[in-house]
């Protein structure tokens, strides 16, 4: 089989020839999808494509799977000299993100362990790429809200741990953080693999300083608001990096203040504050590249969460940036790999402190989230 032949293996028949490809990955969608398209002309008699949606499916580039999950929509269409078939679906975590969670509640469990029990009737798997590092972090009591789906319960546990959920084309559910999944073998350079690049940078969301507010909590009790006298932390901000031009000041005054979701400390606010400001930095700018290919020059795919560097003397671009999507493309110019790329501090996550489980009052209070 050819290395950049795509195939859609759907009960153990193998169909290709596809005329058009899309495979979509990427870090902030915990499923891959795909779109495939044929069309050709009438033969004698037509062709059984017999694709049932609902059926398990394997999309792959040569060997290796890209997608693993289920045909989730066939359509077929035809005119007097023509016919078109179009088949599409998800990964195996698309079901997390559709189906209704059970509801039951969690008690002193690590959060794999959660993960396993929320993904065990899909049958989806866990990999863990922390090394464990994502289970040190004890997650207090938990309920599953009626109606709410498996991934918005995990996602919620995910951000207290400061972890993300991604998948890998295997239909595992992969618990990550930024850039653990390795280097990217090639670097994307201007004038030797890179076909088309755009660079955008946004200054709207950035501030010359951040400040974030603690909430008071009274003493002698369990109740914390934000109408009292709290701690804060503050972070100033009057120079941003910028890939293109190195150094650029905000010269003028913009301020931010942020009321702490939970209660915290000075020195909370402060790490917030700093977190903030980077993550904020790190969504300002982002690199669209497409390269020829599926592979790099090692024979691997082009993969999401990969640090590469990228060299583009017009976008005065030299430095290291996280791949956050990837687009597997087969259209009239053949096969294309369509990557972004952004700063890693756009997917690093600070650790959220849980609420605590007393009482809540206050005219500005916090209050928990309402378990059923």
């Amino acid at each position: 089989m050819s290395a950049d032949r795509m195939t859609l293996k759907v009960g153990g028949q193998i169909y290709a020839g596809w005329k058009s490809v899309s495979v979509q990955t990427s870090m902030e969608q915990i499923s891959g999808a795909y779109n495939l398209e044929i069309t050709e002309r009438w033969p004698n008699q037509p062709k059984d494509w017999s694709i049932p949606p609902g059926e398990l499916c394997e999309v792959l580039i040569g060997e290796t799977p890209v997608i693993s999950g289920y045909v989730d929509r066939v359509s077929v269409s035809y005119d007097a000299t023509s016919h078109k078939i179009s088949v599409s679906g998800r990964d195996r975590t698309g079901d997390l993100v559709d189906c209704s969670a059970a509801s039951t509640a969690f008690s002193g469990l690590r959060f794999s362990k959660i993960a396993e029990k929320l993904c065990a009737p899909y049958k989806i798997s866990i990999v863990d790429e922390t090394h464990g590092d994502a289970d040190k972090i004890q997650v207090p009591k938990f309920a599953v809200q009626n109606g709410e789906s498996g991934f918005k319960t995990l996602e919620k546990l995910a951000r207290q741990i400061g972890v993300l959920l991604t998948s890998d084309g295997l239909g595992h559910l992969v618990i990550t953080r930024a850039g653990l999944s390795g280097r990217a073998h090639d670097a994307l350079i201007h004038g030797r693999n890179i076909l088309t690049a755009s660079f955008s940078e946004d200054h709207s969301e950035l501030f010359s300083e951040i400040t974030v507010k603690g909430q008071a909590s009274t003493a002698g009790s369990q109740i914390y608001n934000v109408s009292t006298a709290g701690p804060s932390g503050k972070v100033s901000t009057p120079r941003v990096v910028r890939a293109r031009s190195g150094n650029s000041a905000i010269t003028r005054h913009r301020p931010l203040i942020l009321i702490a979701e939970t209660q915290a400390d000075a020195r909370r606010c402060r790490q917030r504050a700093k977190w903030e400001a980077g993550h904020r930095e790190g969504k300002s700018r982002k690199i669209s590249v497409s390269v020829q290919g599926w592979r790099q020059s090692d024979g691997t795919l082009w993969r999401i969460n990969r640090i590469a560097r990228v060299v583009c003397p017009w976008m005065r671009v030299d430095g290291d940036w996280l791949i956050s999507s990837v687009n597997y493309s087969l259209g009239d110019a053949g096969t294309k790999s369509e990557l972004s790329l952004v700063d890693r501090r756009a997917f690093e996550l600070l650790p959220e402190i849980p609420p605590r489980t007393a009482s809540y009052s206050g005219k500005n209070a916090v209050l928990p989230e309402k378990k059923t």
